[in-house]
């Protein structure tokens, strides 16, 4: 017994091994590479083998061990499959956040795939399920049986061996719970650990040195808030615009293309504040970037790959720059022209502070590239919208989507960011027409899901893009290199706003830091260095213990007690409207303002197929005799809806 009981140990041992060469064969996409990291890391390879075989040790306990152990194989196989194919189109490892997003991927599914491959994929999906169950029916079952003891004791070292031996990898610092790049963590320290990983490292643990003294020092240290009273008139408009994939193509050694696709955007970078922007993810993760942005948390902190707005943000408020400036008399704005739910900005912009939101379902008159994304230049007039709704002063925070891929090639990309860098050039024409103080924050979420090396890249970083600060209040022309953390402070404090905790920490150390240049350090000496790297060690401390206190402790930051309320969250900015109801034959027509092709008909709270005509009449046909004689004026509706069929607002 216990012979075959090690011979079978042995069978799914070699197994799990094998299974994890293709994994990495697929992930780093060269026979040689994996070899390489075999080879270097053996005992990272060795960790990562034994993690593979939890999902191996049923077939210590049943005679079908057969089917359990091609079971295994199949589901280890297929995540090494996905992880591949995402790092195909996005660059981003396959992670445990993924689950979260894969409603938006089957709504994406026809952009990055094309029909027949779409139609592969799901043959072969269908195929391995029939597989499994003809292997559950045909697969030999075995005539001996591994005792239940001797298969539990087995098992029980097999699982004390992997935590013992991944301890021993975090010790030796062989292996990380934390990446900062989350690409490379996962050629580092192998897809199966990294995987596991983010399956259950989400949220920021609890630091070690976390207390209520720590946050009463780091209160002590920040500068006192105070409001824009040294401006003479009135606060700037502050609008951040996130470009979606926006890259200078200069910056990559191989650019295949001559002409100058952003001459705009470069003339902005040499005229106004500019500089590098490091960003937390490579070819995807908008929603991460743009969380940093908001927030100034550093998502280096949470779970790898995690999403905060698939997350923590789903039932808490956090400290934005939104918050802040309304406590300066500000309306808060988004803007975004692509659908509401996508990451859950229809849920998650309230908690982070913002008024209104205008996402594609309440936008008209819009234009589509040749891959089905819509055009940034209809952000234009939203913005000049959400400019126009108050008396005040305005925070517009705008996220674009034109440059999303999949793209054909490098050239239809260019082509992409010269309409978006027209785009630029239109808002800032438009915006300096309007003779009022205004702030323009410009950057790109991050590189495009190209095949890249940070050695082909002039920053000689992935996980960089630019930002410009476009004004007309003169201010200096500073080059500067900040985090997305960091920005929306850095921006601040030129304009001499101070609101905001995590705004004044980043402005304390910004402030108090050896600048740094575009070029490189200006820091000479071996000292010099040295208490800059106690002083970013210190900054990265506390500020893994006010985001951990901000949105898990006890909130000794505040008092005790957090101070921000969602927002109750108007969509679009002008109304959609209702004025007349039309029951004829087998049709419902309604009149009203502000329609578009998202404004859908819904009779006794059910969407029906409605047909836009124009802004000020829709119709539902096709009903019944019977449905239509049976319904009244009080039973319909009129929902913006997107794709997706989630209603987000109702016309008055």
């Amino acid at each position: 017994m216990k012979k075959y009981a090690f011979l079978w140990y042995l069978k799914i041992l070699g197994a799990a091994a094998a299974v994890n060469c293709f994994i990495e064969l697929l992930g780093r996409k060269s026979a040689v590479f994996m070899w390489k990291y075999m080879m270097e890391n053996p005992a990272v390879f060795f960790i990562n083998t034994i993690i593979i075989l939890m999902l191996f040790l049923p077939v210590l306990f049943t005679k079908r061990k057969w089917f359990a152990c091609i079971l295994a194989l199949s589901v280890w196989i297929f995540a090494g499959v996905v992880n591949g194919v995402l790092l195909t189109f996005r660059t981003t490892p396959f992670t445990a956040a993924d689950f979260r997003l894969v409603k938006y991927a089957l709504g994406m599914l026809t952009t990055y795939m094309s029909w027949p491959e779409i139609i592969l994929s799901a043959a072969g999906i269908i195929g391995a399920a029939i597989l499994c169950a003809v292997l559950w029916k045909k697969a030999p079952v075995e005539k001996e049986k591994i005792p239940f003891w001797l298969g539990a004791i087995m098992a029980g070292v097999n699982v004390g061996g992997m935590f013992f031996l991944v301890n021993w990898g975090i010790s030796h610092n062989l292996l990380s719970v934390q990446f900062g790049n989350i690409g490379q963590a996962f050629k580092e320290y192998g897809f199966p650990y990294c995987f596991s990983n983010s399956l259950v490292n989400t949220g920021i643990s609890k630091p070690g040195f976390y207390d209520e003294k720590l946050m009463q020092e780091i209160e002590k240290e920040l500068r006192p808030a105070y409001t824009y009273d040294v401006w003479e008139e009135q606060p700037p408009n502050i609008i951040m615009v996130q470009l979606e994939s926006f890259f200078d193509p200069y910056l990559w050694i191989n650019n295949p293309v001559k002409e100058d696709p952003i001459p705009f955007f470069r003339y902005l970078k040499n005229h106004y504040p500019s500089g590098y922007l490091k960003v937390p993810s490579v070819g995807a993760g908008t929603a991460n970037t743009e969380f940093e942005c908001i927030t100034g948390m550093n998502l280096d902190f949470f779970g790898p790959g995690e999403y905060p707005y698939k997350t923590i943000l789903r039932k808490t408020t956090c400290e934005s720059l939104p918050f802040d400036l309304m406590e300066l008399g500000y309306s808060t704005h988004a803007i975004h022209n692509n659908e509401a739910t996508f990451y859950d900005r229809n849920r998650v912009f309230s908690q982070l502070g913002f008024e209104t939101f205008t996402p594609i379902e309440y936008m008209s008159n819009i234009e589509k590239n040749p891959i089905g994304w819509c055009k940034d230049k209809i952000l234009t007039g939203e913005i000049v919208k959400a400019l126009d709704s108050t008396e005040g002063q305005d925070f517009i925070y705008t996220i674009s989507v034109q440059g999303h891929g999949a793209y054909p090639d490098f050239p239809y990309y260019c082509s992409q960011i010269k309409e978006m860098d027209d785009f630029v050039r239109d808002l800032i024409r438009t915006l300096n027409s309007r003779e009022e103080p205004t702030v323009v924050v410009l950057y790109g979420d991050h590189l495009p899901g190209f095949s890249w090396d940070a050695s082909e890249m002039l920053g000689g970083s992935l996980y960089q893009t630019q930002y410009v600060v476009w004004n007309n209040l003169g201010l200096p022309e500073e080059k500067r290199n900040v985090e997305s953390y960091q920005l929306g402070a850095y921006v601040l404090n030129m304009l001499g706003i101070h609101e905001g905790v995590m705004t004044r920490f980043h402005q304390a150390f910004l402030d108090g830091r050896t600048e740094m240049t575009i070029q490189g350090s200006l820091v000479k000496t071996k000292q010099l260095q040295r208490k800059r790297k106690i002083e970013e060690e210190k900054y990265l401390e506390d500020m893994e213990a006010l985001e951990y206190d901000m949105l898990y402790g006890d909130r000794e930051i505040y008092g005790g007690e957090s101070p921000f309320k969602a927002t109750k969250l108007q969509f679009g900015i002008e109304p959609v409207t209702v004025d007349e109801i039309v029951i004829s034959d087998h049709r419902v027509l309604v009149y009203g303002e502000g329609f578009n092709a998202y404004s859908k008909i819904f009779i006794d709270g059910k969407m029906t197929d409605t047909m836009y005509v124009w802004p000020g009449l829709i119709i539902s046909e096709k009903l019944t005799e019977k449905k239509a004689n049976g319904i009244s004026k009080a039973d319909i509706e009129v929902w913006q809806t997107g794709k997706d069929k989630v209603p987000l607002g109702q016309a008055d």
